[in-house]
């Protein structure tokens, strides 16, 4: 059995007291941040999209006339959220130009292509925008959210089953995590790689994302991906650096058959 000391006992519970008394400046509350007046807005071009599929989203930041110039250059955040304000993921990003460039009176506009990635929710889901750079945040001329974090739109998130479903056939490796971002599932191909997919019988874009090791091979490596038998792409690599294309195949070109085999010689895809 341990016994307190009587005087420390006293002095403890004195303090306690002490700390629950407020104060006249414990009762101030922090200075809201000063707004500047920068407008983000948020656009997709597939409101109702598949879980796994490509989408265009189109950032815009409307800078006022009555702006102050931002010093330094800040990331842009995009929070897509659940229903219960749960973050699903994230496409933050440098904005273009880079905001010390940004001038009072104009409107900068971008698209980027985002990969939705495959999460067990689908249903209506938050966008939010917002500027940061490491704890820092600018207060900006929208529907605060908290947290500086601003809502700007919505976007439905579908079924993967209503995307274009690929059947991977052989020249394919073991699909796997990528080591700096294990939610990103990459598969290396061999020499040659044949993928199939259903007939959508309209036309249809092939979105590529993919990279590879440069400095193994001895002579510039050259994907050519062939959609149907007939050849689409023909593109030289030229660093290891990820890279994004985008193949609009014509409904004609992807013929009658049920099923259209696309093949691609690369590294990875």
């Amino acid at each position: 059995m341990q016994l307190g000391r009587p005087g420390r006992r006293a002095l403890v519970a004195a303090l306690a007291a002490v700390a629950l008394v407020p104060t006249s400046n414990a009762c101030r509350r922090r200075k809201p941040a000063e707004v500047n007046a920068i407008v983000p807005s948020f656009t997709v071009n597939r409101p109702r999209a598949p879980l796994g599929s490509a989408v265009e989203v189109t950032y815009s930041c409307n800078v006022e006339p009555s702006a102050k110039k931002l010093a330094k250059d800040y990331q842009a955040l995009v929070h897509f959220l659940d229903s219960h304000g749960v973050m699903l993921f994230d496409d933050d990003h440098r904005p273009t130009p880079p905001t010390t460039a940004w001038e009072p009176g104009k409107t900068y506009t971008y698209t980027l292509t985002k990969f939705i990635p495959i999460y067990p929710y689908v249903g209506e889901a938050e966008v939010r925008m917002g500027l940061y750079k490491d704890r820092e945040r600018v207060a900006l001329k929208a529907e605060d959210a908290g947290m500086q974090e601003y809502k700007v739109g919505k976007i439905e998130l579908l079924p993967q089953t209503e995307n274009i479903f690929l059947v991977y056939k052989e020249g394919w490796h073991n699909p796997e995590s990528r080591p700096d971002n294990p939610g990103l599932e990459v598969t290396w191909t061999k020499k040659d790689a044949l993928v199939s997919f259903k007939n959508p019988k309209k036309d249809v874009i092939v979105y590529l994302e993919a990279d590879t090791n440069y400095k193994a091979f001895d002579a510039p490596p050259v994907l050519t991906l062939a959609v149907a038998g007939k050849t689409g792409l023909v593109l030289p690599i030229d660093s290891s650096e990820v890279f994004l294309k985008k193949i609009r195949v014509r409904a004609a070109d992807l013929g009658s058959e049920e099923w259209v085999d696309r093949s691609s010689p690369s590294s990875r895809a």
